[in-house]
């Protein structure tokens, strides 16, 4: 290469360099936008943010749809199958008791007759289921409140408040009910809890009766809880029945 050659390939380097230098390092314009573009922008932006937001909140609810479904599913499936091997259970039971008592000869005892009249201080559960419209439950439940109350002394208690619900009044004319033979409390000697365990006895009325024989010493009839407030003529009738006042001494 000549002089004048190796000169030329110089100057037209550095000449190339100051153009690159030069283009590099120049600043670049800011663009600017119309304000009616940049509301555009941000509105198509928010647009965006709600539709992806509502796309996920879709997303979200048909997996929880799903979900439920499957526990429902799950839970019907269950039940039924409780259900089926409850009923094989009591069906084997009732098979096996008909075969059983084919086997000794028993059978179910019919219903008694209309005109049957049973002493509800002497009979028990089974004769009690003799009678037509009352079952093992209701039976079970009259001789329960024949043991608090220390027997009846009228049929007419079958009426009474924890009786309510069983609905006996139709069938009062089948029983038969004497005094004589009650379970009764001395109240000379009986402390609150003893009382209280009576149902016809409220808490404040077994506490009244206790601390009207504490003041009096000794109660001699059931006149002297006619002067208790917490005592009316309805309660002193029902438990003249199953009070006795002998003395503590």
């Amino acid at each position: 290469m000549s002089k004048e050659q190796y000169i030329g390939a110089v100057i037209l380097l550095s000449v190339g360099l100051v153009v690159w230098f030069v283009m590099a390092f120049r600043p670049q314009p800011v663009l600017s936008f119309p304000p009616e573009q940049t509301l555009n922008t941000d509105s198509l932006r928010r647009d965006s943010i709600a539709r992806a937001k509502a796309h996920r909140d879709s997303l979200r609810e048909a997996r929880w749809e799903h979900i439920k479904d499957s526990f429902q599913r799950i839970d019907d499936a269950r039940f039924a199958q409780w259900t089926a091997e409850r009923q094989a259970r009591y069906d084997s039971f009732r098979l096996a008791d008909s075969l059983w008592r084919d086997s000794v000869g028993m059978h179910y005892v019919r219903k008694i007759k209309k005109d049957t009249v049973l002493n509800l201080n002497t009979t028990d559960t089974t004769e009690l289921q003799l009678i037509r419209g009352i079952g093992a439950y209701t039976a079970g439940r009259i001789i329960r409140y024949r043991e608090e109350l220390g027997g009846f002394y009228s049929p007419v208690q079958l009426t009474d408040e924890a009786l309510q619900n069983l609905h006996l009044d139709s069938l009062l004319p089948h029983f038969t009910a004497s005094p004589d033979s009650l379970r009764t409390l001395n109240v000379n000697r009986c402390s609150v809890a003893q009382l209280v365990k009576h149902p016809y006895l409220r808490f404040e009325q077994a506490k009244a009766i206790y601390q009207l024989r504490r003041k009096k010493i000794t109660l001699t009839g059931i006149e002297d809880l006619r002067a208790l407030p917490q005592l009316d003529s309805a309660d002193i009738n029902r438990l003249q029945y199953y009070l006795r006042f002998d003395k503590a001494f």
